[in-house]
């Protein structure tokens, strides 16, 4: 069905088009916390597109060290804004909120665009208003040097821009994307009550109404180092679940053809989270609500026999209780 603002929309996204490729029209937004170490070689990445009159935005999240200070540094090429430690989301949101760029690029503190990101990806927003959002492939990297695969490459993306495939490979990274600020004033911002998964969360709003693209080589490189979030591994499978759960009905009924993938992949996906969450309550002591994940986990793939056994254990555990 089309919108009766279809036309005003179009028009609005092609007077966007032909300015996407004028530097002005872009806000580069940065969340940091604590990023002191890692927040000099984001910010020279920005300027180093060569691109005359971006708008860079720094939200300094409640840190301790000397992010704000150093991007102070920058002078006026950098807008600083502060607050008190509230997570990613709410940081991206505040800089949404300063932002007067129609377009809006997104750079975590500790990644890096690499030469001519902007360059490659501006240009398939100016060619196309259908398009809201682009993303691009990037390279992982860590102390030792550059990973020896591609992110699409691990996540076996293959080219196709639709929800289904945010559900089946979570291919879009933050740092990669350059959206359309109109898209949201029709998919809303990032959910700060989410600690880890805000970014796929908003992806798939936009996916499932709007068009997306891809540049399909990386123009990031992304660091992997001991403070990425996604480490913690519970909270990750945790907000995995809840936010997939959100948008499983709407992937299938946009692709009925796909319901078989995603409801094999999102039962591996809750399968996951239920042992890990089962594990982490057992080692807690908390052997009752272990015992429950793990029934679920069970009533999930009943020939599991890694959830059948760490079921017993849990029951061992509360009959040893009983006994005392």
């Amino acid at each position: 069905m089309i919108s009766p603002n279809h036309g005003r929309r179009s028009q609005r996204d092609s007077a966007v088009s032909r300015r996407s490729q004028r530097d002005s029209a872009v806000s580069v937004i940065i969340p940091a916390h604590n990023a002191e170490r890692f927040l000099g070689e984001a910010l020279d990445s920005v300027f180093a597109q060569g691109c005359d009159g971006l708008e860079v935005i720094v939200v300094d999240d409640g840190s301790s060290d000397g992010t704000g200070s150093l991007a102070q540094r920058y002078g006026r090429g950098v807008r600083l804004l502060r607050q008190e430690r509230s997570g990613s989301g709410a940081a991206r949101n505040a800089g949404l909120g300063a932002a007067s760029g129609e377009l809006i690029a997104f750079l975590d503190a500790d990644d890096v665009w690499m030469e001519g990101k902007l360059a490659a990806q501006l240009p398939l927003l100016g060619e196309d208003p259908r398009v809201a959002l682009v993303f691009s492939d990037l390279q992982g990297f860590d102390a030792d040097g550059p990973r020896a695969r591609t992110w699409f490459e691990e996540c076996g993306f293959s080219g196709r821009c639709v929800s289904s495939s945010i559900f089946l490979h979570d291919m879009i990274m933050t740092s990669s994307v350059v959206l359309r600020r109109s898209c949201l004033d029709r998919a809303g911002t990032f959910d700060p009550s989410l600690p880890i998964g805000q970014d796929t969360d908003l992806w798939f709003r936009i996916a499932l109404a709007e068009k997306i693209d891809v540049v399909p080589r990386p123009l990031v490189r992304y660091r992997h180092h001991a403070g990425n979030t996604t480490r913690d591994e519970r909270t990750l499978a945790r907000c995995v679940v809840e936010v997939w759960s959100r948008y499983m009905k709407a992937c299938i009924e946009t692709e009925p053809e796909m319901r078989g993938r995603l409801e094999s992949d999102f039962a591996d996906k809750l399968h996951h989270h239920l042992m890990l969450e089962g594990c982490a309550l057992l080692k807690e002591g908390r052997s009752g609500e272990a015992r429950r994940h793990f029934a679920r986990a069970i009533g999930n793939s009943p020939l599991d026999a890694r959830a059948w056994g760490f079921y017993l254990a849990a029951l061992g555990r509360r009959a040893q209780g009983s006994m005392r």
